[in-house]
């Protein structure tokens, strides 16, 4: 076996990835510390660490054939795909609860610039708030150039991408999808500026996956963990943008929000958040002032590698 990207989408498809997770987690981290993560190296290991998960990959080789024939198809389409501990894996991502095993990915690599921030809200936004994002967050981009991460829906996602190009920065899109089925549909027509402005299109899952409900809070937490901070443009009570925000908070990244009128209950749930500590953001300014200082602290640090339970000790 010496495809390590087909060798770990077997692996976290395996029911025993679930139970075993911490520790498949660690030992990825620590090999891919030591510059040894590899799929021969990583079967080594599995033996010891999980002799059960070492046999059925074992027996699987038709699967891992069919995997390893399907990762070179999507290879030579422009396909790039990253593994959890490898160099190109986004360091935030290692202080998720429950980080994504691999990404696959069509663009560069853009969340390795120091300077992203998550964009999230309404798909059926407010005039104000699309006026907002024309008046003030436009100038933001212009003068910050930051990398903008968002989930490419209709509404403010697409705004945030959008505004992103024409100022001339980069944009990360988190597909809810695989990257053969992008939702929505209408991404594809994205696919060129994002890519030619040095953006991309990720996904954590398979290329041919299509588009479920349960995908997008499953796929938010990962726009939370690229950004370096998240800017919330409008929310209502029970929005699943809240959810986004609320996973940033737990990830220890500002939650910035742009603010409704009390009694509009399309900014219910950002005033919420306003109560509950997030920070007030007004305008072009006020974005440049949280950004700068944000971005003026140290740099994000990697995750440490602890221990996990039932410790096991790698060669």
């Amino acid at each position: 076996m010496n495809d390590l990207y087909s060798l770990s989408q077997i692996i976290k498809s395996h029911p025993l990835y679930t139970l075993q997770k911490d520790s498949i987690l660690h030992l990825y981290r620590t090999l891919g510390g030591t510059g040894r993560l590899d799929a021969e190296t990583l079967m080594e290991e599995l033996k010891l660490l999980s002799p059960e998960l070492f046999t059925a990959l074992q027996k699987n080789h038709t699967l891992f054939k069919n995997h390893c024939e399907e990762t070179v198809k999507l290879k030579m389409q422009g396909v790039q795909m990253v593994c959890y501990g490898e160099a190109l894996y986004p360091s935030s991502c290692y202080w998720m609860e429950e980080p994504p095993l691999t990404l696959s990915f069509i663009g560069s690599p853009a969340w390795l610039n120091e300077r992203t921030l998550a964009v999230v809200g309404s798909r059926e936004p407010t005039f104000e708030s699309m006026q907002w994002m024309e008046k003030e967050f436009a100038p933001f981009c212009e003068k910050e150039k930051p990398c903008i991460v968002s989930g490419g829906a209709r509404g403010i996602d697409q705004k945030s991408h959008s505004t992103a190009l024409r100022k001339d920065t980069t944009t990360v899109v988190v597909l809810p999808s695989g990257l053969g089925n992008l939702y929505p549909a209408n991404l594809q027509e994205w696919l060129s500026p994002i890519l030619n402005r040095g953006g991309c299109f990720v996904s954590e899952y398979a290329y041919e996956q299509k588009m479920h409900k349960h995908l997008f809070h499953h796929r938010n937490r990962l726009i939370a963990a690229l950004g370096r901070a998240t800017l919330l443009v409008e929310a209502k009570k029970r929005s699943g943008t809240l959810i986004t925000a609320q996973q940033s908070l737990q990830l220890g990244r500002p939650v910035w929000v742009v603010p409704g009128h009390p009694l509009d209950p399309h900014f219910a749930g950002s005033l919420e958040l306003l109560v509950d500590g997030a920070l007030l953001v007004r305008d072009a300014h006020d974005l440049s002032m949280h950004f700068g200082v944000e971005i003026g602290n140290s740099k994000l640090p990697s995750a440490p590698i602890a221990e996990p339970e039932n410790t096991h000790h790698y060669r």
